[in-house]
């Protein structure tokens, strides 16, 4: 008989019977990682670690606020801006950038921005952006600063120096202005263009802007003189013909009217008052 010289399907090739053929034979068990059970242990105390270092960090004393600083302020004091932010006694330095004291700051409506920051390990620095007068913008009887956004943050009692002033017809200021909100006013927008193109040096400074109830804008210099400019359509064109017709005639003109540019029209000086001036 020939001798087998090859595998027969149910041999493996190291000779034993394959799974098939060992039914009987129980599967042996594949090794199973333990469980660690002192992971979770490790876990817990690594929490209870970390909520007593935290515990320790802000009940630090030397990391209580103790010293305040505050810059930009300009017309408020510091005890004010100190007052308004509300800044809580004994307060960990860390925790106490959640307050709101931007908040509370631009609540008052001379404050255009605020922020704060720290310095380790107990100074808090309050830092604030004062509203700039553009104007004092008068009419029923008011007097309010307002800055270049329109916005009226404060109420005086008349002009005030250096500061030019915008009169406005009494029917033009609203009744009642709310402190930090914008005067919504063409006639004010119309004036404020105007202030814009006069320059640093110009020979209209120390004025007053008068506006009627039809909206026709008239420049008043501190002499007297009236620079007549009508609606405030081309007030450019209009503005360098007033420039130059003042530096040739001011000190000797009651008014110089440019409200049609094709057209210019002067009205001398008494000879009185022409008398005074020379």
């Amino acid at each position: 008989m020939h001798k087998r010289t090859h595998l027969t399907l149910s041999e493996n090739l190291s000779g034993e019977k394959s799974r098939q053929v060992r039914k009987g034979v129980p599967k042996r068990r594949s090794n199973r990682r333990r469980r660690d059970w002192n992971q979770p242990l490790r876990r817990i105390a690594l929490g209870l670690a970390l909520v007593e270092a935290g515990f320790l960090l802000f009940a630090n004393p030397y990391l209580h606020v103790t010293r305040v600083r505050v810059d930009g302020a300009q017309t408020l004091s510091a005890e004010q801006i100190f007052d308004e932010a509300r800044v809580p006694r004994r307060t960990n330095i860390l925790w106490i950038l959640r307050q709101p004291f931007g908040k509370r700051l631009t609540a008052d409506p001379i404050v255009e921005q605020a922020s704060c920051s720290i310095h380790l390990p107990n100074l808090l620095v309050l830092t604030v952006k004062e509203r700039q007068p553009k104007a004092v913008v008068a009419g029923g009887g008011q007097f309010w600063l307002v800055d270049a956004k329109s916005v009226a943050y404060r109420r005086v009692d008349g002009p005030l120096p250096g500061i030019p002033l915008v009169q406005a017809a009494s029917a033009g200021m609203p009744l009642e202005v709310t402190p930090g909100q914008s005067l919504r006013a063409p006639w004010l927008s119309d004036a404020f263009s105007l202030l814009n193109l006069l320059p640093v040096n110009s020979n209209l400074s120390g004025l007053k802007i008068v506006v009627d109830q039809s909206s026709n804008l008239c420049l008043n210099r501190k002499d007297g003189l009236q620079i007549r400019l009508g609606q405030p359509e081309n007030l450019p064109q209009k503005m360098v013909l007033a420039e130059a017709a003042v530096a040739a005639h001011g000190w000797e003109s009651a008014y110089i009217d440019v409200s049609s540019p094709e057209q210019m029209v002067r009205m001398p000086r008494p000879h009185q008052r022409e008398d005074q001036v020379n």
